[in-house]
């Protein structure tokens, strides 16, 4: 008896192996796609509006690019703050912040719709995966409530 499982068991640690091996997230391909289109919006460079106004983002938290998204934010206390804690994807708030109850004030995005769960459930594998970012490069990104995109 004690065969059948072991050779079950290990089976099924290969099986997850392979599985783990070819799921593994691409930032450019799987994440970046997310945050473009959910996050940068908000998360992006300060621009200048048709106003004249200077729009900067939100929570001064900045996630268009690679760079930006590892500086973090200064928290209230004018402490650095990571949104990304690669390996450990509940102690990350880019993570956590998008599986929060649809009527929570924290839930990200905060407009639009919420993360569907394969988004949160990509974003939460990147995370476990080390949060790597390979070579990406991110294109310019010019908001299009920008003066500039208005030109």
């Amino acid at each position: 008896m004690k065969r059948p499982v072991t050779l079950c068991a290990t089976s099924l640690f290969a099986a997850t192996l392979t599985m783990s091996a070819a799921d593994t997230i691409d930032f450019g391909d799987d994440i970046y796609p997310i945050i473009r289109g959910s996050c940068i919006g908000c998360h992006s460079a300060p621009y200048e509006d048709t106003r004249g106004r200077i729009k900067t983002p939100k929570g001064g938290l900045r996630l268009d690019t690679p760079e930006w998204i590892q500086k973090g934010y200064m928290n209230d206390e004018n402490e650095q703050e990571f949104v990304i804690v690669a390996g450990d994807a509940e102690a990350s708030t880019f993570y956590t912040t998008t599986i929060l109850p649809e009527d929570h004030d924290d839930i990200m995005p905060a407009k639009g719709d919420p993360l569907t769960k394969a988004q949160t459930d990509t974003i939460k594998a990147w995370i476990h995966q080390g949060a790597d970012y390979g070579d990406f490069v991110a294109p310019e990104f010019i908001h299009p409530k920008s003066k500039a995109a208005a030109e």
